[in-house]
């Protein structure tokens, strides 16, 4: 059986190189602009002085590296955001790359649904003063934990539609297991779950819905004579 689609347009498709490209890229921004994006709340929020801030990224387990270049004074002093993990929200992978509008038929990258893993931590000299600045951190996200452009306190990210953060509790092996993974000592800290909810890009390809189907039978039953 051979069928031949009618009134058909070529797509303006991208090659598969282009489109894994694109989905990285727009990825690891997508990441990083969350990340300013928290840390700029923050500091909004809970800065005792607005000249300094009190919510910095970095890596709190290079305080044991001992290396030159870094500011020792600041990752003592400041509450210190890291990136501990990144994984896909599995549960929404399979939503639909496609749309319907009138008679065109609009192809999109897939969406990323990510969580990425938040740690807060805090190696200031004084103990108690590093339990207080952690406790502000946990009574921050319990009184909002979701962020959209609506109640943002900074400008929220273009490109993403909401960020909701969860405290992530850890037994005493998994504890022990990621400050042992990132090289450092145990200092005050807190996890969170921070899930992202991002805005569909722009369509990559268009092309007509598909009306007519033209088929052709062929009756193999009863072929054509043989030539000769």
């Amino acid at each position: 059986m051979n069928r031949t689609a009618s009134n058909q347009k070529a797509c303006r498709a991208i090659s598969p190189a282009q489109w894994f490209f694109r989905i990285y890229s727009n990825t690891c921004q997508v990441i990083d602009t969350a990340v300013q994006y928290i840390i700029r709340e923050l500091n909004n929020r809970l800065n005792n002085l607005p000249t300094e801030d009190f919510v910095i990224p970095g890596n709190i387990a290079r305080l044991e590296s001992g290396s030159a270049d870094l500011n020792i004074g600041e990752l003592q002093s400041k509450v210190v955001l890291s990136v501990v993990n990144i994984e896909e929200e599995k549960t929404l992978k399979n939503s639909p790359h496609f749309s319907k509008e009138n008679q065109l038929i609009r192809t999109f990258s897939p969406v990323l649904h990510l969580n990425i893993y938040v740690l807060f931590s805090c190696a200031d000299e004084t103990y108690l003063s590093a339990l207080t600045k952690i406790s502000r951190i946990v009574g921050f996200f319990q009184r909002q934990n979701t962020f959209t452009a609506a109640n943002a306190a900074v400008t929220f990210p273009d490109n993403i539609e909401k960020l909701i953060l969860d405290l992530y509790s850890m037994n005493f092996e998994q504890l022990n297991h990621l400050w042992g993974t990132m090289g450092g000592k145990y200092h005050p800290s807190v996890l969170y779950k921070m899930r992202m909810l991002l805005i569909q890009e722009s369509p990559i390809a268009d092309g007509d819905v598909i009306e007519t189907v033209q088929t052709t039978v062929i009756d193999i039953s009863n072929p054509p004579p043989t030539p000769g």
